[in-house]
């Protein structure tokens, strides 16, 4: 019995498959691949055997044609089967036979012998988005080697111009809403005004820090930055829907490229052939590479974290060892930055930043216990320092009678702690006492120059009294 069919959405392939290529191209033959079930075949049918290898990826159903292409599948099936470039042209013969007008079969015509490379394969008529998300009527002629943009004049019958690229350049194929997007190694055509932008923000962070290595923040070139989106140009009539048409063309893209790597030399430079994905897998193949590097940050990140926080804690637990020490030397504030940063690490190691915050909450109380002890030593050096300095003081003013030393020592003794009462009583009872008594000597010093000038004066005025009295007579 065959395997149950899958649901017609396409599961997002994770990254590790992507990078494989085969998985994330969900192509039959690719493993974790199941065929769906045709909706539109008779309950009675046999299932379906899955394509070869190198198909495409699960499409919806087709509706049946008036021009004997019974449906898209059928189409899509003969190439991915196809093992020859002669078979690949073969099935895409059949694009020829869709109901094209006249003039877009002579373009098609002329297009296929314009190119330089030979023979093409097929042609399709698209509608090339370009940098200003303009639509430009285009042919892509497919080659066994590259694919030709084809810009064709229909009303003067010639090809104005075209470009080439090789299938190596293609890095990947998107199937959007509205067609094809074909992811490049370079830029395909002009750069469009937000690459524009983006190429203006480098440069002003450049100048702004002065620095060409400047780390831009914009969007980071992986194999989906360089695009060109094609969207098919249906026939009159076309029996197929548009999301047929990309199928084929994604189709015929990813087998040509297949069927030239196979061709090419074994010592030639390899490359894959594009895998074909939804845009929903695109989305879920950058989240899966966003999260895998946001992981590998919080790893590296995590590891750096522990590391600084196991030297901290070997530096601070080594602090404790120092005898004697002093507060200085209980170094707890080491253990800070590195708890804090472990703390914002994810799934850091928690029994490291447990130990780490109980070292630092002993440490932290060891060198709360150490200040108060140095305090206390400081306060009693001081305090007997300034007790023998006040005693030491009072027994010179007591026998100088000056008191200049004195007031100094019951400055110092007032700041100290726990200084005796008794002694500055004493202390300040002297001064007091000294200073009495060098004011009354001051004040009779005072009244004595007083009587003195007094004397001097009266003396001086009974002189001038005698001579103005003998002159008068």
């Amino acid at each position: 019995a065959p395997p149950p069919a899958p649901p017609v959405a396409v599961a997002a392939a994770p990254a590790a498959a992507y990078d494989s290529r085969a998985a994330a191209m969900r192509l039959p033959g690719a493993p974790g691949y199941a065929a769906p079930a045709a909706p539109h075949a008779p309950p009675a049918a046999a299932p379906t055997p899955p394509a070869a290898a190198g198909g495409m990826a699960p499409r919806p159903a087709a509706t049946p044609t008036n021009n004997g292409l019974s449906s898209s599948e059928s189409l899509v099936d003969a190439i991915s089967t196809a093992s020859t470039t002669a078979a690949l042209a073969e099935a895409l013969r059949e694009v020829e036979q869709w109901q094209w007008t006249s003039d877009q079969e002579a373009g098609m015509k002329r297009c296929k012998t314009y190119v330089p490379e030979q023979p093409a394969l097929a042609a399709f008529y698209v509608s090339s988005v370009n940098e200003w998300k303009l639509l430009q009527p285009r042919v892509l002629v497919l080659t066994p080697s590259s694919y030709f943009r084809v810009k064709y004049d229909q009303k003067s019958g010639k090809v104005e111009h075209y470009r080439k690229t090789p299938l190596r350049d293609v890095l990947s194929l998107e199937k959007t809403a509205d067609g094809l997007k074909i992811y490049l190694r370079g830029q395909d055509g002009r750069a469009g005004p937000q690459k524009w932008y983006q190429r203006l923000e480098r440069k002003v962070a450049q100048i702004s820090t002065g620095s060409k290595d400047n780390a831009f923040s914009g969007r980071v070139k992986d194999e989906f930055y360089y695009a060109r989106e094609y969207r098919p140009s249906l026939p009159a009539g076309a029996p197929l829907s548009a999301d047929q048409v990309t199928d084929v063309l994604a189709a015929a893209l990813h087998k040509t490229a297949e069927l030239h790597r196979d061709s090419l030399p074994a010592d030639g430079a390899p490359f894959e052939p594009p895998p074909v994905l939804t845009t929903d897998e695109r989305r879920q193949i950058l989240h899966d590479r966003k999260a895998a590097a946001r992981a590998e940050e919080e790893r590296a990140e995590r590891e750096a974290a522990e590391a600084e926080l196991r030297h901290a804690v070997e530096v601070a637990s080594a602090s404790r060892e120092l005898e004697p020490k002093t507060s200085s030397q209980i170094n707890s504030a080491v253990l800070s930055r590195p708890i804090k940063r472990a703390r914002r690490a994810v799934e850091a190691d928690a029994s490291l930043i447990s130990r780490a915050e109980q070292l630092k909450a002993e440490l932290e109380e060891e060198h709360r216990v150490r200040v108060e002890a140095e305090r206390l030593e400081r306060e009693r050096a001081e305090r007997e320092a300034a007790t023998a300095e006040l005693e030491a003081a009072c027994t010179q003013a007591a026998a100088s009678r000056d008191a200049t030393s004195l007031s100094r020592s019951l400055k110092r003794a007032r700041r100290a702690v726990d200084v005796s009462e008794e002694l500055l009583g004493r202390g300040e009872a002297l001064k007091a006492e000294i200073e009495a008594e060098i004011k009354a000597a001051r004040e009779a010093a005072e009244e004595a120059e007083r009587e003195r000038k007094r004397a001097e004066r009266e003396e001086r005025e009974r002189v001038e009294r005698d001579a103005a009295t003998a002159e008068l007579e």
